[in-house]
């Protein structure tokens, strides 16, 4: 495989990690909170969002509308809160209220914003379900995914650690072929941090959603 098609391919994945057909049995965790399975949860938001992706969209007000739409199902799977807790880790308890609600904010709109440039190539992906795992802090479910467009390209292992919250499944970390969502996070805030001090983080952020770059 070429450095170009590899680069591609990890690139179509960052995204398909959390838009994909994302599933897994229910186990403990699931009776305990919520009437609907998360297997049931999940599938219906992975319909809802390939449903939207299908609908053309070509006018800048289609085009934003259609954002919305995406940026609302997003919500509804991705546990910002916890994404952003975890990524900081040890600097998060020394954050006041205020503090935690802008870092939350921006990284929620840098994330939103990724997705938003590359989610139709999560199309031309299929995934197969091949095991969850209960563990403390939610449930751990394993997939591998693999090109339509491609067959010679090998599988991806995707795994996603969900917990229940507000009655429902969040999904707050996105693991693919063992490179963490969470840790790659905390690999880059952390280095920000300890070099530049907070405020450059928080700066770093805000310049990279007015440069329309990707997230960090």
């Amino acid at each position: 495989m070429t450095t170009t098609s590899t680069t591609r391919r990890k690139l179509l994945l960052t995204v398909f990690t959390v838009f994909a057909g994302l599933a897994l049995v229910v186990g403990s965790h699931t009776a305990a909170f919520a009437n609907i399975s998360a297997r049931a949860f999940l599938e219906q938001r992975h319909a809802a969002v390939r449903s939207i992706l299908k609908t053309p969209a070509k006018s800048a007000e289609e085009i934003a509308q259609r954002n919305a739409r995406l940026t609302a199902e997003l919500g509804s799977l991705l546990d910002y809160q916890e994404l952003s807790k975890r990524a900081l880790s040890d600097h998060w308890a020394g954050l006041n209220d205020a503090q935690r609600s802008e870092f939350v904010a921006l990284l929620s709109r840098l994330v939103e914003r990724n997705y938003q440039k590359n989610l139709e190539s999560t199309l031309d992906f299929k995934i197969r379900y091949t095991g969850e795992v209960d563990k403390p802090d939610g449930v751990l479910v394993q997939t591998l995914a693999r090109s339509k467009t491609n067959g010679r390209e090998p599988e991806v292992a995707i795994d996603y650690t969900l917990a229940p919250k507000e009655g429902s499944w969040k999904v707050w970390d996105v693991t693919t072929d063992g490179v963490s969502l969470v840790g790659n996070y905390r690999t880059q805030f952390n280095r920000i941090i300890h070099k530049d001090g907070w405020d450059a983080l928080i700066t770093r952020m805000k310049k990279r959603l007015d440069s329309n770059d990707g997230v960090m």
